[in-house]
Parts: C-alpha cells; structure tokens; sequence
C-alpha cells in the first residue's frame, strides 16, 4: 500500500449576506429578509484558518483544522498507517497521557512502547532517556505531550530542538502535543520552518479553557500538511466554532488570556492550599495540579460521594497520586472545603 497525496481546496464559501445561494443543500436562508442561521448554511474554514496564522505569525499552508485535536490526530495515526508499506509501524509515548494514542496504534496494529511519568521524579524523564528510548525500541514516530498531562514535564526550547533534530538525524517524525502548551510553556512553533519531521497538535480546549468549542489544529511543513489534508473530512468544523473562534482571535485579550489568566490564578491557589495542609503538589505549566497522599483512593470516593469528580484511580506504580483540574478558585475552594472535612474525619 502507498500513499497518494490528492490536493485538497479550500474555497471561501460565498458570504450568504451577500449571495442568494441555491448551490447547495442550505436551508432557512431567506435572502429578502437577511433571516440567517449560522447552522443553515455551510462554514468557511479558510477564514479561521486565516486568523489562526495571522495569530501564530505563520503561513496559511502551515495549518489543518479540525473537529478537536483528537479528529487530527486519528488523520496523523492514518497517514502513517497508509505510508506503512506493510511493515510495522512502532511509535511511543509517555504514560498516562491522551489515551486516543494507544486506542488509534491498537487498531491500526501499530507497535506501541510506552514508560511511566511521574510527577515527583522529573529528572528520570530527560531528553537523554528519550533518545535512548527511541533508538532501543527503533521507533517511527514519537510523541511528545509538552506540558504532559496529568503527570507534568515540562521541556525547555534549547530541549525541544535537541530532541527535533535527533529525530531528524534517525528518521524519526516527531509528534508534539502542545493541547497544554501556553500557561506557562513555551511552543516549538520556531521549529516548523527549520524541521521537516515535526508536528505540532494544538486546541482551544485546555490552555484557553473552551473544551465545547471542539476547535483542534496542527501546525507542520507544507508538505505535511498537505499530505495529512488529504485525509481531512469534506466539512471539518460546525459553523459556531469557526464563528466564535475567529470571534475569540478577534479579541484574545477578553476571551483567550483572560482564560489563561484564571486557570494560572487557580493552579498558583492549589499549591498554596495543599502546601497549608502538608500534601505534596506538582504542576507549574499546565491546567491541573497533581498531589499525592496515602489515601488517595478514598479521597476520591469520598468526594465522589460528595459530586465533586477529580482523577485519582492511575494504576500502579501511579495509584498514591490525584489529579485536578485548576478551572477557577471558587471551585478550589469548595473542593478544599469538602477535602478538609475528610482528613479531620480521618485523623
């Protein structure tokens, strides 16, 4: 099996302000009265696609959009499974991280290889474990969750690039997950132009905080791109997220960072709150915090019991950490409300 690239187009779809359209399938659009419904009518992708270079300083060609990252990066797993030329295609990746990952390589019969992250031993996860993790495992692709998630390491640019061009030098495309990256992270974006085996996979949903919004995109070279466009749905994205998300760019300032600003006002309360009650905590880049504590496994069914969900059933050797997410003090705090009111019964 070989892979055939066949050139995607995308039109800007003719402003129906503007245009009486009987082009196509759209209804509810009645042109006399300008009575228009965003979901009557066929998006434009482009427009997005537009803003969202203007935002990140790059080129249009540099860019796919799709229905969340998690639709892009089951296009990237299918790419590789067309290029496979029937043999076998090993990737690997840290865990826990998105479980789509493993999902996608068992049925696509990739080979994975993985290793556990832990949160309080960061330097046993360096560049230099990496790179003797590739070569030992002869791996096609790797990826990279920077900030990973639930468990944080975080990698510095001068990390990133060390590890890019390594990949470069042994064949190996390099998959960065940056759906955490922009609390505190720096982006490996400098590195497209350079790199010609790098992929970066973005969202709205984490770092800015609009999970609903389902607005994923990834960031390569031309021809990567456009080799993975190939792959892409005729209609990727409804047309409330394009409009709220060229609406969000329009005014990142309101939307964007202040959500950024919120969810770091919310971790930096966490650590403070858990350090008064002598619990560990961990996370600095992302937006969760991790902490650790011998009943752990209780904590969470008491808070369940309580409706209030964190993650906290990891399997060994990850089963004494929980994880929560840093959406706003106010939740914090009924969250440490109800904690406390456990470890007072348990003392």
């Amino acid at each position: 099996m070989s892979f055939t690239k066949v050139k995607r187009i995308r039109k800007p779809d003719l402003n129906p302000e503007k245009y009486l359209r009987l082009h196509r399938a759209e209804f509810g659009h009645d042109f006399k009265k300008k009575n228009l419904n965003n979901n009557n009518y066929y998006p434009d992708s482009k427009k997005l696609i537009n803003k969202l270079s203007k935002f990140h300083k790059i080129k249009e060609s540099n860019i796919n959009v799709g229905l969340g990252s998690e639709s892009l990066i089951k296009d990237i797993f299918f790419w590789f499974f067309i290029n496979s030329k029937n043999k076998q295609i090993k990737f690997g990746h840290g865990k826990p991280n998105y479980f789509m990952y493993s999902i996608l390589g068992k049925i696509m019969n990739f080979r994975e290889s993985q290793f556990n992250i832990f949160p309080d031993k960061k330097e046993s996860f360096s560049i230099k474990f990496i790179k003797k993790f590739i070569i030992k495992n002869k791996l096609n692709f790797f990826i990279l969750v920077n900030p990973s998630h639930p468990f944080e390491i975080n990698f510095t640019l001068k990390d990133l690039k060390e590890l890019i061009s390594f990949c470069k030098k042994k064949n190996v495309i390099l998959i960065i997950d940056e759906v955490y990256q922009g609390l505190g992270s720096e982006s490996a974006l400098q590195f497209i132009k350079k790199y010609n085996n790098l992929i970066i996979v973005k969202s709205f949903s984490k770092a800015y905080g609009y999970p609903g919004l389902r607005l994923g995109y990834i960031i390569s070279n031309d021809k990567l791109i456009q080799e993975i466009e190939s792959l892409r749905l005729a209609i990727e994205l409804p047309s409330d997220t394009i409009n709220t998300s060229i609406k969000f760019l329009n005014n990142k300032k309101k939307y964007l960072l202040a959500n950024v600003e919120k969810i770091k006002s919310a971790r930096n309360f966490a650590h403070k709150s858990f350090k008064i009650r002598n619990i560990p905590s961990y996370g600095t880049h992302g937006n969760s915090v991790t902490f650790t504590h011998k009943k752990i496994l209780l904590i969470g069914k008491y808070l369940k019991n309580k409706k209030i969900i964190i993650n906290y059933s990891y399997p060994r050797p990850l089963n004494k950490y929980g994880n929560i997410t840093t959406t706003s003090i106010n939740n914090l705090k009924i969250f440490f409300s109800r904690l406390d009111i456990f470890l007072k019964s348990e003392k």
